[in-house]
């Protein structure tokens, strides 16, 4: 089967403006959202090369939608000067790339695409695929003819939505969505909506009747209206014509004078590398001529080299040219340097555990099959669900952990089933691959992933050792006349919410070096800071961390054990003394919703579009992402500054790898080995004042300092 490409030019250049530093040429001309277009380009004609391609894009006029609703998208701010010249550059791009563009006034590129889909629809063995950078194309897919490919993460990853994908997301229609933006609206575009109907009310007012006419067409007068929706329908009622109107603006007009009489117009054969290298020459973009091959296709990719290492980050999406030269470059050597080192481990800790779990496990087992008086494949959901339907007559649909957990005070058998799963983990997920892994040389060498996680978070895989249990950690050691010492940042992600919210009151708590958590404890209880219980401070730490990933009520009560009323309570008396928190809170969402990006202290971005997702889940999720990001990015950078600087100053000393080791970075920790010698005070010191004067906080960065002979006992 063929493919068309129909590519909105406007949404992937606002979205590469946003996720990509700001890249000049060598004359000075800002090249961003050129370098992340033409790297968009050349991933998608590489990964599945259209037979026909156009681009479309908007024009400068007032469109008819202006004319009909003189507010629409006037929220927008104007486009600065630095994006509209490189929207303009764009028309350039796509002619070297030998694609044809089409523009016309008064319409936008969306009507072009709905327009071009709608000609070709029919057309025998074609496949429409449209590329964009927002979702609002998504009225247009028709089954697996017409789908949207849009960028998920900044512009290096795509999904793509077919009618089924669209219906799983939106519980509607594709071609049902206008209808849903007529009740609910769209921010993004000011579409008005009808106000104080939300995403909920909207989609199962639109199941239930299909389209908005039908429901007017049904419910003429208030007569019609069933008693407890009367209140809901008086208001639609009241508010018909703007309803209609946001219906009528949010729909793809697919009708556009689109000059465009065949295919073969169109025909796209391979890239035209003899035009599109020296425009990238010009334009300064080295790293993706080195992406084009003398066919016009992508070379495989070259083997995690140092040079190419350092290439990979140099040109990363999301990092500005000044983070990837003070501190991502300068940190994967380190990275590489900790993997080859690896950490020993005591294969004699191991088989012990191993041996202990076997037997743990061999007497639930006999107790499981005893209380549910039969023989079953315990690790099979299926057959524990017969038995939890069947023989205890429970009303369950899974056997998840918050699913099981609910009986397991109630019914022995899941808390016998819970405790199994536990050992079963350990055994299977920790012990025996660490058993496996550490063969050969007795030492687990991770893989350390740098560029991986959103916030900038160093990640680890192969195994991953960030989240091993403490019981397993013991098996952990240090070589022999070493020991591990661990330097962890104290709270670093409230210091920084602190600092970046300029909350008063956490700003002194922390200057004083006064209990965070017995502060927020005194204050969100309403009692002395002397009479706060353990339970009350245990309260308060999960609510100071849960701030910071932006939790909701719900959440708070089931991690609190809390009713849900005095989960909400906690949670606005914690905003009531903290007020600082919640403003930054909501100007953060705010300035995403408006700009689609964060960007953190240090230049570091992130791409937020499915903040004004019409999904409430989605758009929920991604506000709880957008509280989050500013701080736990900074987080991540302050440590990865630390590994730079540590092993500038071990190096400088003499230390680094002939007394001293970095073997891991836990979150925001640490793990050194250090030689049991004279100098290991010394090493201490410095390595812990480094870490604490590495970056400059309206409160002071502390650091809490363990030592031991294994991981466990740090």
């Amino acid at each position: 089967m063929k493919t068309l490409l129909l590519i909105d030019s406007n949404a992937l250049i606002h979205r590469s403006f946003h996720a990509l530093p700001a890249f000049t040429s060598t004359d000075g001309k800002p090249t961003g959202a050129i370098y992340g277009l033409s790297s968009i380009l050349i991933k998608i004609f590489h990964e599945n090369p259209p037979d026909y391609a156009i681009a479309l894009f908007d024009r400068p006029e007032p469109t008819f939608r202006k004319k009909m609703y003189n507010d629409y998208k006037i929220h927008r701010p104007k486009a600065p000067d630095e994006l509209v010249s490189q929207i303009i550059e764009a028309h350039n791009l796509f002619e070297k790339f030998g694609i044809k563009t089409y523009e016309i006034p008064g319409f936008e590129a969306d009507d072009l695409i709905g327009s071009a889909a709608l000609k070709f629809y029919k057309e025998k063995d074609l496949k429409i695929i449209i590329l964009t950078g927002d979702l609002d194309a998504l009225q247009l897919v028709k089954d697996d003819k017409v789908v949207v490919e849009t960028l998920k993460k900044g512009i290096s990853e795509t999904i793509i939505y077919n009618e089924d994908a669209v219906i799983q997301r939106y519980g509607l229609l594709p071609k049902q969505l206008p209808d849903y933006k007529g009740l609910a609206g769209d921010q993004s575009d000011n579409i008005p909506g009808v106000k104080g109907v939300g995403p909920k009310t909207a989609t199962e007012i639109i199941k239930e009747f299909s389209t908005l006419e039908n429901f007017y067409e049904k419910n003429l007068s208030e007569n019609n209206t069933p008693e407890k929706k009367r209140t809901l329908y008086k208001k639609l009622l009241d508010n018909k014509d703007i309803a209609l109107l946001s219906k009528k603006l949010a729909t793809i007009h697919i009708e556009a004078p689109l000059d465009l009489k065949n295919l073969a117009e169109i025909e796209y054969k391979k890239i035209p590398v003899e035009n599109v290298i020296p425009y990238f020459k010009d334009m300064g973009f080295q790293s993706l001529i080195k992406r084009l091959s003398d066919k016009g296709k992508l070379p495989e990719k070259s083997s995690n080299t140092k040079q190419s290492q350092m290439s990979f980050i140099k040109h990363q999406p999301n990092i500005t040219e000044k983070i990837a030269k003070e501190i991502e470059m300068p940190l994967s050597p380190i990275l590489k340097q900790m993997e080859k080192w690896g950490i020993k481990v005591d294969q004699k800790i191991l088989a012990q555990e191993k041996k202990r779990l076997d037997e743990q496990l061999k007497e639930l087992t006999k107790q499981i099959y005893t209380q549910a008086d039969i023989v079953f494949n315990i690790n099979s959901p299926k057959q524990l669900l017969e038995i939890l339907k069947g023989k205890f007559k429970l009303k369950i649909t899974s056997t998840n952990y918050d699913k099981l957990n609910q009986f397991k005070d109630k019914i022995d058998f899941i808390d016998s089933i819970l405790k199994y799963r536990e050992l079963f983990k350990l055994k299977s997920t920790y012990v025996e691959p660490l058993t496996e892994l550490s063969k050969k040389d007795s030492k687990i060498h991770a893989t350390f992933v740098q560029l991986k996680a959103a916030t900038g978070r160093i990640t680890c895989e192969n195994p991953n050792l960030q989240n091993i249990p403490n019981t397993i950690r013991q098996a952990f050691i240090a070589e022999s006349g070493n020991k591990l010492v661990s330097f962890d940042y104290s709270q670093i992600e409230l210091r920084i919410l602190a600092s970046i919210t300029n909350d008063t009151k956490m700003i002194t708590a922390f200057q004083k070096g006064s209990d965070i958590h017995q502060i927020t404890a005194s204050k969100v209880f309403n009692v002395p800071e002397n009479e706060v219980t353990n339970d009350m401070r245990k309260v308060a730490k999960t609510l100071n961390f849960g701030i910071v990933y932006g939790m909701g009520s719900r959440t708070f009560a089931q991690e609190t054990g809390l009713p849900l009323k005095d989960a909400k309570k906690f949670i606005d008396e914690y905003f009531k003394d903290f007020p600082e928190i919640k403003i930054w809170q909501e100007k953060t969402k705010e300035f995403a919703r408006e700009n689609g990006y964060l960007e953190n202290l240090n230049g570091r971005v992130r791409p937020l579009p499915e903040i004004v997702s019409f999904n409430p889940g989605m758009r929920a999720e991604t506000e709880r992402m957008a509280i989050n990001f500013p701080i736990q990015s900074v987080a991540a950078d302050i440590l990865k500054m630390s590994m730079v600087k540590i092993k500038d100053e071990l190096e400088k000393n003499g230390y680094w790898n002939k007394k001293v080791k970095m073997l891991l970075t836990i979150h925001d920790e640490l793990v050194f080995e250090i030689k049991d010698d004279k100098n290991l005070k010394k090493i201490i010191n410095l390595i812990n004042k480094t870490m604490e004067s590495i970056y400059t906080l309206k409160v002071p960065l502390k650091v809490n300092i363990k030592i031991g002979d294994n991981w466990g006992e740090l």
